[in-house]
């Protein structure tokens, strides 16, 4: 039996600006557009291709909530995951760039913009963000500029030694 080591949890204290993540790839379905226009979106551009067909877009595409919750998850399944995350406060951007279609394969690549400590709790600190989701063209189709509350490197967690987090 071999057992498997979980990476280091990520604190606060190994974001900095330039450090990238990366996740990909997902792609976007025909179903899933549909699916997620019916419960969320119902617009005739994410619900009836037929309807899309006739639109302006010349066929069927994804609500950008969908594409934002998509990038959610990749956000998650990149870093989010293994952080010491507190919370998000919210976004300071969010913007559509791009119809997304069926058959899309989507990556994300979040670049770390801004880190500040705490001045008030200094058991934390509030890390920007520029993630954004691109398509198998090379095109950014969602950007968001967002933040989230990391806690500190508790004293006896020891140093990580900038372990595997890639810096530009």
């Amino acid at each position: 039996m071999t057992a498997t080591t979980e990476p280091d949890p990520l604190y606060f204290e190994d974001f900095a600006p330039g450090t990238v993540f990366e996740w990909g790839e997902t792609t976007v379905t025909e179903a899933s557009i549909v699916a997620f226009g019916r419960e969320f979106d119902p617009v005739p551009i994410h619900t009836d291709p037929a309807a899309a067909r006739r639109s302006e877009f010349g066929g069927l595409i994804a609500s950008g909530w969908q594409v934002a919750a998509l990038m959610q998850r990749m956000q998650y399944e990149s870093y989010i995951k293994r952080a010491a995350l507190i919370a998000s406060p919210g976004v300071d951007g969010l913007e559509f760039l791009r119809a997304v279609r069926p058959g899309d394969r989507l990556s994300l690549r979040v670049e770390v913009v801004e880190c500040r400590r705490s001045q008030r709790r200094p058991d934390r600190g509030l890390v920007r963000v520029l993630a954004r989701l691109i398509n198998q063209d090379g095109e950014t189709v969602l950007e968001k500029r967002g933040k989230s509350y990391f806690r500190t490197r508790p004293a006896d967690a020891g140093d990580r030694g900038g372990g595997e987090i890639e810096r530009r």
